[in-house]
């Protein structure tokens, strides 16, 4: 039967015997309920929790947040990935701070035009600050009322998202919007979890169609995913002194508006003699080739959402007198607290710092 009797009564009970401390747990203000969402995106709880803590930190109300620049926001977000909800993130507290004078819209038509906002992000908000009775549906409720109702079509489809949607309403019913939405997340997240669920405990266990029927690791299903995109970037780290340079990355390709170092990318992937090819790649931007065959380190790897990113760093002792392209931007070596670098530029870092 769906949905079971009594749901959310039976949720809400469940929900009493949760301890799971998270800093925005019972938050009301419009302001932290929208942080923490965000941050939330594409994040699990745990790791998102210091970085709420920090940001609020540093910008305690939304118009701190909106007169911040964007490279410092950047950089307090590094280490999350998808950066782009740090981008919509700053663009929506300047919409906040002056179209909306610091008030947060009190309509999911109002929240949704927000930059970065959708419709999950925007019940979400407007249950918890507002109380209004919108159902979350996020991976944690899909994954819970697909299980339930023994969903076998791609919840990534739009008729099942409409079904989702619909029997999100359906199981909330009369419930505190709040309490419910927190429950049913919390529910998906520590309980019936993607892997190993805990159905032999479930509360739900005698109206669950996907234990019933040996579905449980099958469902949620999605479509095929697209095929990963391979691409092979060479970063040169070229020193002298204690100097390097950085480049900013554009709006129009991965890591947008990060820093990196200088780098050339293969289509078809790394030329067999790397260091060979470093030396070369200098020599062009340098009008001179180095004296000292650079040092190669590699590869490293990074999986973003469409692409799987493979690099090789070249560490090289830049000709004295050779030119610096007028782009570079100048930086001490392994002093880069001011510039948000992506993971891969991160973890060579990390690797490299008792002997760069």
């Amino acid at each position: 039967m769906f949905p079971p009797n009594g749901f959310a009564r039976r949720l809400l009970r469940w929900a009493e015997t949760l301890d799971r401390p998270l800093p925005w747990r019972g938050e009301s203000d419009p302001y932290c309920v929208w942080l923490s969402e965000v941050l939330l995106q594409q994040t699990r709880a745990e790791q998102a929790a210091p970085y709420y803590l920090r940001f609020l930190d540093r910008y305690p109300t939304v118009h701190d947040l909106a007169e911040a620049p964007l490279d410092e926001v950047l950089k307090l977000w590094e280490g999350l990935g998808y950066y782009n909800r740090a981008r919509n993130l700053h663009r929506a507290a300047q919409e906040v701070s002056t179209t909306h004078r610091g008030g947060f819209p009190r309509s999911l038509e109002g929240l949704r035009a927000l930059p970065g906002v959708g419709a999950y992000t925007a019940a979400a908000i407007a249950s918890f600050a507002f109380r209004l009775p919108h159902p979350v549906v996020d991976g944690n409720v899909i994954r819970v009322i697909a299980r339930l109702a023994g969903l076998t079509e791609p919840v990534d489809q739009a008729a099942a998202r409409n079904f989702l949607e619909q029997a999100a309403t359906k199981l909330m019913g009369r419930a505190d919007p709040a309490e419910y939405n927190q429950a049913i997340m919390d529910f998906g997240a520590v309980h019936c979890t993607p892997k190993q669920p805990k159905c032999g405990e479930c509360p739900f266990r005698q109206d669950c169609v996907a234990l019933a029927t040996g579905l449980v690791d099958r469902i949620p299903a999605k479509k095929a995913r697209a095929a990963l995109q391979d691409r092979h970037f060479l970063f040169l780290v070229p020193r002298r002194g204690k100097r390097t340079w950085l480049v900013q990355r554009g709006d129009d390709d991965v890591w947008r508006r990060l820093y990196t170092f200088p780098f050339v990318e293969y289509p078809d992937g790394f030329p067999e003699d790397i260091a060979e090819a470093a030396i070369r790649q200098v020599e062009a931007w340098a009008g001179e080739a180095p004296k000292v065959r650079p040092a190669v380190h590699g590869p490293f790897r990074q999986l973003l959402s469409h692409r799987r990113i493979h690099a090789h760093f070249a560490e090289v002792d830049w000709p004295r007198g050779g030119r610096v392209p007028e782009h570079w931007i100048a930086a001490e070596m392994l002093n880069f607290t001011t510039f948000a670098l992506p993971r891969i530029v991160r973890n060579y870092l990390e690797e490299r710092s008792p002997f760069l």
